[in-house]
């Protein structure tokens, strides 16, 4: 139902998604899919959690930096309207651990990272947590939307995530 309803956010937008059109895609019926949500609000819910925990999947640290920086990178060009939904949160007042609860782990590990290095011993971790959050949520699109149209994805993730990997390994935190 979640990979539906994020498929559909996908290609049609948040405007599009109702609970008939997610149970009609995914062949259930209506009353399965208001067991699971009582609303189009708990369902736009789901799909925002759905996206945290899948970005939160790519800053843990089973993978290679790079991996995750690409990981990060096509998830955002392969779901701009669910990027969208997060952008929106985050833009929306109130505590960030209430949309993000691994914010704190993320700034820690930053925290840790800058710390071991002179050079970038005072920078605020969660200043920089926060640039390079947007960086990673929004800089893919505009790469890829504004500035090379025509590349094709693959090239455009590669390309972007060189450059990510350039810039935290300036900054103390690539290997």
């Amino acid at each position: 139902m979640i990979d539906t309803a994020v498929r559909l956010v996908s290609e049609k937008g948040i405007e599009a998604l109702s609970l008939a059109e997610v149970a009609r895609e995914a062949g259930l019926n209506r009353t399965t899919l208001y067991y699971h949500f009582a609303s189009r609000d708990a369902l736009i819910a789901a799909v925002r959690e759905w996206s945290a925990h899948q970005l939160a999947k790519a800053f843990a640290p089973v993978e290679s930096q790079a991996g995750r920086a690409r990981y990060i990178t096509r998830f955002v060009l392969e779901n701009p309207q669910v990027i969208a939904l997060w952008t929106e949160d985050f833009l929306s007042p109130g505590d960030i651990r209430d949309r993000y609860p691994e914010w704190d782990g993320l700034v820690a590990g930053l925290g840790a990272q800058l710390r071991a290095h002179p050079e970038t011993r005072d920078v605020d971790a969660e200043v920089y947590g926060t640039i390079m959050l947007a960086a990673a949520m929004i800089a893919p699109r505009i790469y890829r939307q504004s500035v090379r149209p025509d590349l094709a994805i693959d090239e455009a993730i590669e390309r972007f995530t060189a450059e990510q990997m350039r810039t935290l390994k300036r900054d103390g935190i690539g290997g």
